[in-house]
């Protein structure tokens, strides 16, 4: 991959880091804003506790995306970005347009899918 290519996935990944975290912010910010657990209305302690677990399944999400980004930044500066990491081919340019943090080449992908990887 050529530096202009390398620069672009940059700052892509760039961009969804920056995102990402402003998402986490703001979903933690509102754990705190919402209804306490002491709060005296049943209703209100079901809906702040179904929030949580909401908020919490998103952010891990994010987290683990969060991950892939940092890793694929690191390959960009280890000048190893864009080749599976199983097999060492070129991870298709589609591929990583569409999941710029993508570890895999789609063929990859699929044996790591169906858990033979």
């Amino acid at each position: 991959m050529n530096r202009k290519q390398a620069e672009k996935y940059k700052k892509l990944l760039m961009a969804k880091r920056a995102e990402l975290l402003s998402r986490l912010q703001e979903a933690r910010a509102s754990e705190k804003d919402g209804p306490s657990e002491d709060a005296p209305d049943l209703g209100d302690r079901a809906i702040s506790t179904t929030s949580r677990d909401l908020n919490y399944r998103l952010t891990t999400g994010e987290r683990d995306i969060l991950k892939r980004i940092d890793s694929a930044l690191g390959r960009i500066e280890a000048q190893t970005f864009g080749e599976c990491l199983n097999c060492g081919r070129k991870v298709q340019t589609g591929r990583l347009d569409a999941v710029p943090w993508a570890h895999y080449c789609i063929d990859c992908q699929e044996l790591q899918d169906l858990g033979q990887l």
